[in-house]
């Protein structure tokens, strides 16, 4: 019982010790970790709109592009682009010039959460990051 209330006492010190260094920093980091939150959401549901569009389509696919730090969705018909989600003033041959279209995704395939992150990893990974 001894080596519990040592363990509550040290932990009460580090708190008061740290405690308004994290209060700050906590504060300084609230916005960055929500715009990225965001980003991650955005994405998500541009990549669902997209799969939704692509399977309305005969041979639909479609493939993950980036521009600068923003990911967007190319949905093909064929070896046609069709569009882009999110909507962009890019035009289309800007967004695919220099890809790799035989990466590109197709609705009759399922693709597992497990098996996007890994891709993500592999992507951030050539990226730099």
């Amino acid at each position: 019982m001894a080596r519990k209330g040592r363990l509550v006492k040290g932990a009460v010190l580090l708190g008061v010790k740290y405690g308004p260094q994290l209060w700050v920093a906590s504060k300084a980091l609230r916005e960055p970790a929500k715009e990225a939150a965001q980003k991650v959401i955005a994405s998500e549901q541009a990549r669902r709109a997209a799969y939704a569009h692509a399977r309305t389509l005969s041979e639909g696919s479609i493939l993950k592009v980036y521009r600068g730090d923003r990911a967007y969705w190319v949905v093909f018909t064929g070896d046609t682009a069709v569009t882009v989600h999110p909507m962009t003033d890019l035009p289309l041959s800007d967004l695919i010039r220099g890809v790799d279209l035989t990466r590109r995704v197709h609705t009759d395939e399922r693709v597992s959460p497990k098996d996007r992150l890994k891709d993500h990893a592999a992507t951030a990974l050539r990226r730099g990051r």
